[in-house]
């Protein structure tokens, strides 16, 4: 896989907490704290990984953020900008008068009406000394619609995740191990790591295989051992880049499908092509979804679908806007969404394709570009080179 250097691609923090700001003004917040790993990184760029030792950035009406970390990030988080003051704690649990609460306490006062986010525990909520606590989602609110450098950010993911399925639909071959289609997860890491930018903290690659008839249970954990057959095969390359996520999942065959598996996969294409047909801004995710559902149920599978058409994707694979029946989401431009409605038969196998799409002005653009056409995704030829060096894999690491 050839790689070339990546550049990097810099984001509008300032922008970010200022559009915070605003909404505490209009909704009299004192303070805001942020404390989940995305949320950090969204409004900062600071790479952080919680565990016991919180973290937390608190926006101000006005002026910039201050922080609150344990005392070993203190050195590590001088090298962000945007920071005002830096506060620190020696560890989790510290003796009385010094644990990250008490930091937080002196900083916001008795008086203040402070923000937080629906994950900050009920267990540090009730640890803070403030007026008010207010649970508000307008950071993962403001994540909906991305911003032009997000939108960048994205279709780099997009074209390394696109690799990732090239790396394991060219590998794949009858008789593959289920581990074997996980392994160009690792190529993708090394080809980031070697472009230059590669953030390990937000960073993650997967790539997996679902044969027949275990490709019906698209989030089943198939056995390492199990090979694959003549197909349906699900294949998928589910990948976060820098902070920013992209998906792609193909149904491939290894040999020439029957005409009920024909039929079918043609079926869900043609789903796939009215989801497309709605996705402009001012649409509601809802109806999308209830179209595809409608349209399995008159082709005489309405028991054959088992999730939504799609979901929302940023930082986080899954997010909102969710493509649901049950969803109030309204697209609009600049959403970046998945388009994925399937088909799934327990003695067959499923039908599934997915792709990482852009909401444009006037319609849709797709980020993810491998080929979903039928003869593209059929394998004839033997593969006795991938056979030979999955055997030779198998022996080295005892498989």
């Amino acid at each position: 896989m050839k790689t070339q250097k990546t550049p990097e691609i810099k984001h509008d923090y300032k922008a970010r907490i200022l559009k915070l700001q605003q909404f505490m003004k209009t909704n009299n917040l004192d303070a805001f704290i942020v404390s989940t790993q995305d949320s950090i990184y969204y409004l900062s760029g600071a790479s952080y990984m919680p565990i016991e030792r919180p973290f937390f950035i608190i926006v101000r009406q006005q002026g910039s953020p201050e922080l609150v970390v344990p005392n070993l990030e203190f050195e590590h988080m001088k090298q962000f900008e945007g920071f005002g003051d830096i506060s620190s704690y020696f560890e989790y649990p510290s003796i009385k008068g010094e644990n990250w609460y008490d930091k937080l306490n002196a900083m916001l006062g008795e008086k203040a009406v402070l923000g937080i986010e629906p994950e900050f525990s009920t267990a540090k909520a009730k640890l803070l000394k403030v007026r008010e606590v207010v649970i508000s989602p307008a950071i993962t609110e403001m994540r909906v619609v991305k911003t032009p450098d997000e939108i960048e950010a994205i279709r780099l993911a997009s074209a390394w995740t696109d690799k990732g399925m090239y790396l394991v639909h060219h590998g794949l071959y009858r008789g593959q191990t289920v581990i074997e289609a996980n392994m160009p997860a690792k190529t993708l890491q090394t080809g980031v790591i070697s472009s230059g930018e590669f953030d390990y903290f937000n960073c993650s690659f997967l790539t997996a295989g679902w044969p027949a008839p275990k490709s019906s249970q698209p989030h089943s954990l198939p056995d390492l051992h199990m090979q694959m057959g003549s197909g349906p095969i699900v294949l998928m390359s589910y990948n976060r880049v820098n902070g920013y996520a992209a998906e792609c999942e193909r149904t491939v065959f290894l040999g020439r499908p029957t005409a009920q598996e024909r039929s079918l996969y043609e079926i869900v294409m043609e789903a796939r092509a009215i989801a497309y047909g709605m996705v402009k801004p001012g649409v509601r995710c809802s109806d999308i979804d209830v179209a595809t559902q409608e349209f399995f149920k008159a082709k005489g599978y309405g028991d054959k679908f088992i999730h939504r058409t799609g979901h929302g994707i940023g930082m986080g694979n899954h997010e909102q806007p969710w493509l649901s029946s049950g969803s109030t989401d309204v697209l609009a431009e600049n959403m970046v969404i998945s388009i994925e409605p399937a088909l799934y038969f327990a003695e067959i196998g499923g039908f599934r394709h997915s792709d990482t799409v852009l909401v444009t002005s006037t319609g849709y653009e797709r980020l993810t570009k491998y080929p979903d056409d039928l003869e593209s995704l059929i394998i004839t030829e033997r593969r006795r080179f991938l056979q030979l060096k999955g055997k030779i894999v198998r022996k080295a690491i005892n498989y």
